[in-house]
């Protein structure tokens, strides 16, 4: 995971299309630019240019060696994700918070489209998803704790799916997998 204390970068996250882009790009693996226009239903001018604003903050990268001529442009996730780091100033916090929006917004529309689709998918598919709710009474070291078990959980998950995406070589009934959770205190 890298650790994110770059506004700019941020910044680049914000707007929506490039948000609905990088989260493309993770799913998907290596691509080419034209596929992504027809998979975000988009000119591809107009992802290029998403693409070298992304870019220019190192979210994304080259893949010339998958490029059968001069003319295709190959691009993936030059990242396995990030974490934001604690950005205290007061414009940090309203960047954060802009691009925090939009990962809620991306998030609740993926998981929208999976309830939408998902008895298109093999029945052994749809048996294996899952989701719940959990209401706990916890302190707020107790929740940092929490934080780092789910993502020490997650981490092996992680390392595999980069190996896989970076060596093409995944074994054929793989699929992406989308998992997200939000731990928050409410009040009672």
């Amino acid at each position: 995971m890298k650790q994110i204390y770059d506004l700019d970068m941020l910044r680049v996250l914000t707007s929506r299309f490039r948000m609905k882009l990088f989260s493309l790009l993770f799913r998907i693996g290596p691509v080419t630019v034209s596929e992504l226009a027809r998979r975000m239903d988009a000119d591809p001018g107009q992802v290029s240019y998403h693409l070298r604003q992304m870019q220019k903050h190192d979210l994304i990268e080259d893949v010339p060696e998958l490029a059968r001529d001069s003319r295709e442009r190959w691009v993936r996730a030059s990242m396995g994700g990030f974490v934001v780091m604690d950005l205290k100033t007061p414009e940090a916090r309203a960047v954060v918070r802009a691009w925090n929006s939009q990962r809620v917004i991306d998030q609740f529309e993926r998981l929208r489209d999976f309830e939408r689709t998902h008895m298109t998918l093999p029945e052994e598919w749809q048996d294996a998803s899952f989701g719940g709710s959990h209401h706990l009474r916890l302190t707020r070291d107790e929740l940092w704790q929490l934080a780092e078990q789910l993502n020490a959980v997650l981490q092996p998950w992680r390392e595999l799916t980069k190996s896989r995406v970076e060596s093409s070589e995944a074994p054929p009934d793989t699929r992406p997998v989308f998992i997200f959770y939000h731990a928050f205190p409410e009040e009672p």
